[in-house]
């Protein structure tokens, strides 16, 4: 009989098809009977949960973000909590998470809004050009627009109340990747026009918007996709953080990047399903709530760190970065600014408090640390 050690259990990838069709299996009992507790199968007084994520395990999000949290579950619950961890896409595309999550196929899930524009759109909101260029800074502001509130729901953030509450998940902890820059193919970048008429690898959401206003063309090609797209000219280029293009090897096929462009940033949290939440007793959520904040603060620190050391290695691998002057950074961010009205107007025109959102953003972000970019 086992008992929690504070590392959580990776399934390896070789088990991806066992592991997906013993949850599918879950998904259809939930779907008939009620969703399964969350301690099945667990040592008598250890409550297991399961965590999936579209991460590999060498990523922040999984190595200072899911395996610090369980750490600190395990030991802020003196071992009553215990981990099963799927992670890089084993049981799905980052956008499936949402539902597993929901339906108690996992515990934990995580929920990427980027990937997410239909079902958590007024979530983008910290994605937004020229919000923030400070993980932790975002990531705090946030993290009170998604919370949900206390016992009794008061005191929850506009996210919470028009997004996450409704679609029956909570949030545990945040994280936002900022610092995303233009890279591009043999065509440096300084100014705003010169970014016109190239095609750009976009992961979608805001970043779209934000490309168009550019007068660029948006271009959605996965990330394993963009080495070869890059190579063969597919795309002019790519918009990134540096920690996401050194997985992919990117200064081997790029030549130019901007270095203090506001496009935006992307936002990643991982939340606990409604469910699994009610059937926990009261110390165990708390726990789960205190890791969590505990998670959002140690991760984004690490985000920077990861954003530093990225830059360094890319341009160390061939890669010009081209600093902006802060004229130059302001002339981005008036090209930029129309992209906050155009995303307001596009919320409310669904009947989403879009208006309120941003403005509960911003003001989160200027009783932080240092205000907005913006």
């Amino acid at each position: 009989m086992s008992t929690p050690t504070g590392t959580p259990r990776h399934r390896p990838p070789a088990r991806r098809l066992r592991a997906a069709a013993a949850l599918l299996a879950i998904v259809l009992t939930v779907t008939a009977c009620g969703a399964e507790p969350p301690d099945a199968g667990s040592p008598p007084g250890v409550v297991t949960l399961r965590i999936g994520d579209s991460y590999p395990p060498s990523h922040p999000a999984s190595r200072d973000g899911v395996d610090f949290f369980v750490k600190r579950a395990v030991a802020l619950s003196g071992g009553r909590l215990d981990f099963d961890y799927f992670p890089s896409a084993q049981l799905g595309e980052a956008e499936d998470h949402v539902a597993l999550t929901r339906s108690g196929a996992i515990d934990i899930g995580v929920v990427s809004p980027p990937y997410l524009a239909d079902r958590l759109p007024l979530s983008n909101v910290a994605d937004l050009p020229g919000m923030s260029t400070d993980a932790c800074r975002s990531a705090t502001a946030l993290t009170s627009l998604m919370s949900p509130g206390g016992p009794d729901g008061s005191g929850a953030g506009i996210l919470h109340t028009a997004e996450y509450g409704p679609q029956g998940l909570r949030m545990l902890f945040v994280g936002v990747q900022p610092g995303y820059e233009v890279m591009t193919v043999g065509t440096p970048v300084t100014a705003p026009s010169d970014v016109a008429g190239l095609q750009l690898r976009s992961s979608g959401g805001v970043l779209d918007m934000a490309a168009q206003a550019l007068g660029a063309a948006p271009v959605s090609i996965s990330g394993p996709e963009m080495y070869e797209a890059l190579s063969r000219g597919t795309v002019d280029g790519t918009m990134l953080p540096p920690m996401s293009a050194t997985p992919y090897r990117l200064d081997e096929v790029t030549t130019d990047a901007t270095l203090g462009a506001p496009l935006g940033s992307f936002t990643l949290s991982y939340a606990v399903g409604e469910g699994t939440w009610e059937r926990l007793p009261e110390d165990l959520r708390a726990a789960l709530t205190r890791a969590g904040a505990e998670t959002t603060a140690h991760l984004c620190a690490a985000i920077e760190q990861e954003n530093e050391r990225s830059r360094t290695s890319l341009a160390e691998g061939g890669l010009h970065f081209t600093q902006l002057s802060g004229e130059q950074i302001a002339q981005w961010r008036a090209a930029l600014d129309p992209v906050r009205g155009q995303w307001v107007a596009d919320m409310e025109e669904r009947g989403l408090p879009g208006a309120a959102t941003l403005t509960a953003m911003e003001q989160a972000l200027a009783t932080g640390r240092g205000g907005s970019d913006g």
